[in-house]
């Protein structure tokens, strides 16, 4: 019953997310149908085109942050997980500031590090810089850091990444942070989070 709860709280998290830019492409075709005006047309086609990206974007960072992966190498060089990141922040007010290099991690420790990512993507509600930090010598070090204008995050948001929490105490948003804490935990890795003031700071060390 744990791996049915948890899978039913990711599958209403990823349709949450997923909501509202496949509504626009939705509302984009709507306009198209009706609108004979050509800037209108225009403009409801470059909502189709954003939105579409959008969405997919998403898909394809949560299929690796959420998924089995299964069909990924055991080892995973860092510039899958740059695009990924790119793709997840294009056109979008927060700026990726990449300084991973060009690593080989395993497939799990890849999975971590996403998670993180969009972890600090979603604690920039108004926009700023994502930092990524990842260094292989002996351990592996993961590090983000979300900074920007309105930057935050629960203390109880934090607690789950740190401590893990009950299943039947979490909701659907949360359930990216107790399988975030769930990875680290696989790993033998314990993650540390910082919450300052416009800074969100989250590390591990496997």
């Amino acid at each position: 019953m744990t791996d049915l709860t948890l899978a039913t709280l990711l599958s209403s998290r990823i349709c949450h997310d997923l909501i509202s830019p496949v509504s626009a492409v939705n509302n984009g075709l709507e306009i198209l149908a009706d609108e004979q005006d050509s800037e209108m047309r225009d403009m409801a086609m470059n909502l189709i085109r954003s939105s579409a990206a959008s969405a997919s974007a998403k898909l394809q960072f949560m299929r690796i942050c959420f998924g089995v992966a299964g069909s990924m190498a055991e080892n995973i060089p860092l510039d899958d997980a740059k695009e990924l990141a790119e793709s997840l922040t294009k056109g979008t007010p927060v700026s990726l500031d990449w300084r991973a290099g060009e690593v080989m991690l395993d497939k799990e420790a890849v999975k971590l590090l996403l998670n993180f990512i969009l972890i600090g993507y979603e604690s920039l509600p108004r926009g700023g810089t994502l930092h990524v930090g990842a260094r292989k010598e002996g351990a592996t070090s993961l590090m983000i850091s979300a900074e920007g204008p309105k930057a935050r995050m629960q203390q109880s948001s934090a607690d789950i990444l740190q401590n893990g929490a009950a299943l039947n105490e979490i909701d659907a948003k949360q359930s990216s942070l107790f399988l975030t804490h769930e990875i680290s935990r696989s790993l033998g890795a314990t993650v540390a989070v910082l919450i300052q003031e416009e800074r969100i700071e989250i590390s591990a060390t496997i």
